[in-house]
C-alpha cells in the first residue's frame, strides 16, 4: 500500500500555526513573543516602462538585507533583530514579528535586471526596475561554417 502526501495549499501550515498562536495567545499574552520566520507586506506596481515594488521592512538596518534579481523574479529576504525595550520587564502584548524573513515574487513581465536601483527610507523599501521592451527583436546575422 502507497501513501499518497496532500498538500492544502501553500499557507496551510502558516495559517494554522496562526491559529494556534491566536489561541494561545489569548491564554498567555507572552506566547507570541518567539523569534519566526515572518513575510512582510509587499506591493507591486507597474508602469508602462518599470515595475516598482514597495516592501513595508520597519525596525530593518539596510545591511540586514539582501536583494536578488532575476529576468521575471525577485527574492527579498533579511532578518529584523529583537527590539529590547526593558530589561527586566514582562510582556502584556508582544505582535511585532521579528527574525529572518524572505519572499520569492514572480514579476508580471521580464526586467532589464542591471537597471535595478533600490533605496530604503521610512521603513520602506523601494526597489525600480526598467521593464524590458515587448516586442523587440534581436537579429542573429548567419555566419559561414569554416
Amino acid at each position: 500500500m502507497s501513501l499518497i502526501k496532500i498538500k492544502f495549499g501553500n499557507n496551510f501550515e502558516e495559517e494554522f500555526q496562526k491559529a494556534v498562536d491566536e489561541v494561545f495567545h489569548l491564554v498567555i499574552p507572552a506566547f507570541k513573543h518567539h523569534e519566526c520566520i515572518w513575510k512582510p507586506n509587499i506591493d507591486v506596481y507597474e508602469s508602462l516602462d518599470e515595475i516598482m515594488i514597495l516592501a513595508d521592512l520597519a525596525g530593518l538596518n539596510k545591511e540586514d538585507l539582501h536583494i536578488e534579481l532575476g529576468r521575471r523574479k525577485i527574492k527579498i529576504a533579511g532578518v529584523r533583530n529583537t527590539i529590547w525595550v526593558l530589561e527586566k520587564g514582562r510582556y502584556y502584548l508582544a505582535e511585532i514579528p521579528h527574525g529572518h524573513f524572505e519572499r520569492n515574487l514572480i514579476l508580471p513581465t521580464p526586467v532589464d535586471a542591471e537597471s535595478a536601483v533600490a533605496s530604503y527610507a521610512d521603513g520602506i523599501l523601494m526597489v525600480r526596475i526598467n521593464k524590458l521592451p515587448a516586442g523587440k527583436t534581436h537579429r542573429i546575422h548567419v555566419k559561414t561554417a569554416e
